[in-house]
């Protein structure tokens, strides 16, 4: 667990006492390119073991001075043999991709990613984490993209970052980009709610002038002057001790430039800033010692990750492998398609996919997973999630969970309801949640029942209360809550194909309690669309047919290439609209045919026919049905394109695996968005090779 962060005493001892390598024989560490360690000393603060790799000798020596691990000098190459670790950190060499190098990335020859990558491939660690600078994401995105392509491909999910130092308590505006590749659930720390000053950091050192001072000559302040007013240098570059340091680097710290890293005393003079100083500004403890020259101890520390930004990344590191909870190989692979589509290519049931109302980490996967069922339940049933805390939401699901007497995730179709006789009382209601959802709710509590936890299913009605009397007062302990014989089919089809279909239909002439509790509500729930000839058409009621108006109001502008729309479908009249003169000139099959899809309109300016099917709860166009429709449309004188439309993400992350190839992807709520599964052109007709 991540050690909380309170800055109650001076920075000083705040860094010594929170930076002290405590090991204890937890996970093993590999720091690939570890430099001085300062990202080691973060880890080992947090109780982690570790072993460094460094190709400096002065680095390793200092290291191994104030680190309890070992640090191996040697030059890594792909071959180098490395220890086992469940984790694996590095700053593989940024100097290919620093704004303020050659920015030669792939063909430097200090590139040190391939090393880093075939770690991961031979250790496969349970997470791994890089640092590297802010130019890798931006001047170098096409190598990057291709480093995280290469780390995808070994199984990981990829997630990254750009942070800032002085976010986690380092009193430096430093930015670097972290890359986490893991398979589970990873969360970046949160930011400190205050940042650290350089005058809070420095005290009075920053005042004084010891004796190994360098003080800038007039010449040099001469030069500065004309250097920073060519430059409309508002505020001079002088450490600002109200406020954090500007990033330390290499460069600024050893070199004797107009950038230079320098302090005004009290009396006028600058003078540069003194090793100790700079180790301060980026979070060394005063006890850690460096080896070598001045100019060495400069370079190290201006190279090092600070130990506060480790610090706060190896607490979440620990927090992730506590939570053991980790995602199936084809859950990594959705994860890490572009988020601008979340397409997945994966084959398991649907059933697998819940939605994901709550992150329990410290509970059991089984236990996490029935009770964001039980809120998908509620959700689709109209109970209102807003305002709701993540406890009142968990609180709420386990409660139904217990009315309904189900504890294992899928089990869904032996819910019990009051036709079973199935009856709790607030106490019985706690002593299952007890007993199945790893709580220790006191028995004391069981009015929260009531007031809170069922309250906004028993006025949906979904749950019915004083089931057993309902002559009961409100607060006689002994009434019963149970599920509404009603509502019982609906929550027994849960994971069934037939689910979301039947909800449909169930709530078709039902008022949901969001909807009830809802400021403003439509006169009319039918939807009501004009086709681009100016017909006017009113469909059913549904999220069908709701969804066959985005496509005629919102597909069609964007790329039906001024169609007119030939043929509509709706739920309750099949054959809504039909321009049957139309299709019998391009020769479409047979309307009595069965087999229609949900809309049919035409491009006379391509001369294409789009084929539309609106997915709801079923028929997409997968591969047996594409091959139906081209053999029905055969003799038809167009060009044919099919296309799949969906509400949401949601629901085209549940078909997307049946979906056939040389067929397109339209989604309702990402209207401006394309998704082909053509392999060879984008929106158009394919014809058979």
């Amino acid at each position: 667990m991540s050690i909380p962060v309170k800055i109650d005493a001076e920075y000083s001892e705040f860094l010594n006492k929170t930076l002290q390598p405590k090991t204890s024989g937890s996970p093993m560490v590999v720091d690939l390119f570890a430099g001085c360690g300062g990202l080691a000393l973060g880890f080992e603060a947090q109780g982690f073991e570790t072993r460094g790799y460094e190709m400096d000798a002065t680095c390793c020596a200092t290291y191994k001075k104030n680190l309890q691990g070992e640090c191996v000098t040697m030059t890594l190459t792909p071959e180098s043999e490395l220890p086992p670790a469940r984790v694996l950190i590095g700053g593989p060499p940024c100097q290919p991709f620093s704004v303020i190098g050659n920015q030669n990335g792939l063909n430097d020859v200090r590139n040190g990613f391939p090393v880093f990558i075939e770690a991961v491939r031979r250790l496969d660690p349970d997470i791994f984490l890089f640092e590297n600078v802010r130019g890798l994401f931006y001047r170098s995105k096409p190598y990057f993209d291709t480093i995280l392509q290469k780390l995808k491909e070994l199984g990981y999910v990829i997630d990254y970052r750009l942070l800032n130092a002085t976010d986690y308590d380092v009193p430096q505006r430093r930015e670097r980009l972290i890359v986490v590749g893991h398979r589970g659930e990873f969360s970046f720390p949160k930011p400190c709610k205050r940042q650290v000053t350089a005058g809070e950091a420095l005290g009075c050192m920053a005042m004084t002038a010891p004796p190994e001072s360098h003080f800038l000559t007039k010449s040099m302040d001469e030069y500065i002057a004309r250097y920073e007013a060519a430059s409309s240098c508002i505020n001079p570059r002088d450490l600002h001790l109200d406020r954090p340091a500007r990033t330390l680097t290499c460069r600024n710290l050893a070199g004797a430039t107009s950038d230079m890293q320098r302090i005004k005393l009290p009396d006028g003079r600058r003078r540069r800033i003194l090793p100790r100083e700079a180790a301060r500004l980026q979070s060394f403890p005063d006890w850690f010692h460096f080896d070598g020259t001045e100019t060495d101890v400069f370079n190290q520390i201006g190279n090092a990750v600070p130990p506060m930004l480790a610090f706060h990344l190896a607490g979440a590191v620990r927090e992730y492998l506590n939570a053991k909870e980790r995602l199936s190989p084809s859950e990594i692979l959705y994860r890490n398609l572009p988020a601008q589509l979340e397409l997945s290519l994966i084959n398991e049931p649907r059933e697998e996919y819940v939605r994901q109302f709550l992150k329990l980490a410290g509970k059991k996967r089984d236990t996490g997973r029935v009770i964001n069922e039980a809120l998908d339940i509620l959700y689709v049933l109209g109970i209102p999630f807003q305002g709701l805390s993540k406890r009142r939401l968990e609180k709420m699901a386990m409660a139904f969970l217990a009315v309904c007497d189900v504890h294992k995730p899928g089990a869904w179709k032996d819910a019990q309801d009051l036709s079973f006789g199935r009856t709790l009382t607030s106490r019985q209601i706690i002593e299952y949640i007890n007993s199945h959802f790893e709580e220790n709710i006191s028995s004391g509590s069981y009015d929260d029942i009531r007031r809170k936890d069922l309250k906004l299913a028993t006025v949906a009605g979904i749950i019915l209360k004083s089931a057993n009397n309902p002559d009961a007062s409100t607060n006689n302990p002994t009434r019963a809550f149970a599920l509404n014989p009603i509502y019982a089919p609906i929550v027994r089809a849960y994971g069934t194909d037939d689910w979301e279909a039947d909800v449909d239909s169930f709530l078709s002439c039902r008022e949901t309690l969001g909807e009830r509790l809802s400021d403003s509500r439509p006169m009319s729930m039918s939807p009501v669309v004009t086709l681009p000839s100016g017909v006017i058409l009113k469909l059913s009621k549904g999220k069908h047919n709701q969804l066959q108006k985005a496509v005629i109001e919102d597909f069609l502008p964007r790329y039906g290439e001024e169609s007119k729309v030939l043929y509509v479908g709706d739920t309750d009249k099949k054959l809504l609209h039909c321009d049957k003169e139309e299709l019998d000139r391009i020769k479409f099959f047979e309307l009595a045919h069965e087999e229609l899809p949900d809309i049919i309109t035409y491009s006379e300016k391509k001369n294409w026919l789009f084929l539309i099917e609106a997915v709801h709860s079923s028929g997409p166009i997968s591969k047996l049905r594409h091959e139906q429709l081209r053999e029905l449309t055969k003799n038809c004188s167009a060009e044919i394109v099919y296309v799949t439309a969906f509400l949401d993400r949601e629901t085209f992350r549940k078909f997307a695996p049946e979906i056939a190839w040389e067929t397109e992807v339209w989604i309702a709520e990402a209207p401006d968005h394309i998704i082909h599964f053509n392999g060879k052109r984008f929106l158009g007709p394919y014809k058979p090779e």
